[in-house]
């Protein structure tokens, strides 16, 4: 596996047992990240344990990095999930429980993506403490999952109350790095690195691009953050899905005129959680993820929630061997 690009698998029911971590270190995982939207460090502790684990078997050094809650919105509690169809008319605020401030910032014509956008509703009416939307693009929606209102920016402190208690606890728990979501501008990360001198964490610090503030502020968050992260989800959520290709790009062109080490992430080989063979359109996502020199690259659900969690990390570490071994014949 070559050291040129680190590839970082992420924590979940696939992938957190000494075994599982030992065979993906082996398939050449150099980093993992552990998304702390829905849990903390502390009851994370058996399977950073089992990292720690894994490392000793392998000998072999595996970047912990955690994702922190920031300032992301989710649904609340909704028991058992519903089924949204298309044409459904429903009531943002009660029957889907979103919070306070994505309701006072809904207007009518708003399109609002949950779930990452794969459900899709339309402003209807606004009233007070609610909004109807009728649904555009349906699914089943369960507790805790992304809401956004397309092309709008409701901002929110950098951290929560549950980022703050994981920094404390970043020493304790061996962390190497830490990725800021919903990064705006530099005050956003000038915020990170205060709290986390304050806790003594000496850590990188990744900023995560998922709004349209981030991606034009870019350069002023270089001097400010050890590595950019474009995160296609929220990112396509935010500048519509047609936009997210050029986006990737002018972000990819302004790192790299910079000198600013950049990670690319997001649905790499999504088709992979089911199947066990990824599309053209996604080994093709990788390759050029790579070749156009991108200094990460990281599988989510592929690898965390999936029928085919070490074939998908052998497909990924083969494409990356093999478009490294490529690009340094064409030099």
């Amino acid at each position: 596996m070559a050291n040129e690009v680190r590839v970082f698998g992420t924590f979940g029911p696939t992938l957190h047992t000494c075994g599982q971590i030992e065979a993906m270190i082996r398939l050449g995982m150099t980093g993992i990240r552990l998304n702390l939207s829905h849990s903390s460090l502390e009851q994370s502790r058996e399977w950073i344990e089992a990292l720690r684990l894994a490392e000793q078997k392998t000998g072999k050094k595996v970047e912990l990095l955690i994702d922190m809650k920031g300032p992301e919105l989710r649904v609340g509690r909704i028991e058992n999930g519903i089924h949204l169809l298309c044409g459904d008319i429903v009531r943002f605020g009660e029957r889907v429980p979103v919070p306070p401030v994505v309701v006072s910032a809904a207007e009518k014509g708003d399109r609002v993506l949950l779930d990452d956008g794969k459900i899709l509703a339309e402003v209807k009416r606004v009233g007070e403490g609610f909004f109807d939307g009728e649904i555009i693009l349906g699914g089943k929606l369960t507790s805790n999952k992304s809401v956004a209102i397309e092309h709008k920016e409701l901002r929110q402190p950098p951290l929560c109350a549950e980022d703050l208690e994981n920094i404390r606890q970043i020493k304790a728990f061996g962390v190497d790095s830490v990725m800021q979501p919903f990064v705006r501008d530099a005050s956003d990360l000038v915020k990170v690195r205060e709290t986390l001198d304050r806790f003594g964490a000496n850590v990188k610090v990744y900023a995560k691009i998922e709004s349209e503030s981030g991606w034009e502020s870019l350069e002023s968050l270089f001097p400010v953050c050890d590595e950019i992260v474009i995160a296609r989800g929220d990112l396509a959520n935010a500048v519509g899905l047609d936009w997210i290709p050029i986006v990737q790009h002018d972000i990819e062109r302004r790192c790299k005129a910079a000198g600013k080490p950049y990670m690319v992430v997001t649905q790499m080989l999504d088709s992979m959680i089911e199947r066990p063979v990824p599309t053209r359109a996604e080994v093709n996502d990788v390759f050029h993820a790579v070749y156009d020199g991108a200094s990460s690259i990281m599988l989510t659900g592929e690898v965390a929630n999936s029928k085919n969690a070490q074939r998908a990390m052998k497909i990924f570490t083969d494409i990356v061997k093999n478009t490294v071994q490529y690009t340094r014949k064409e030099k």
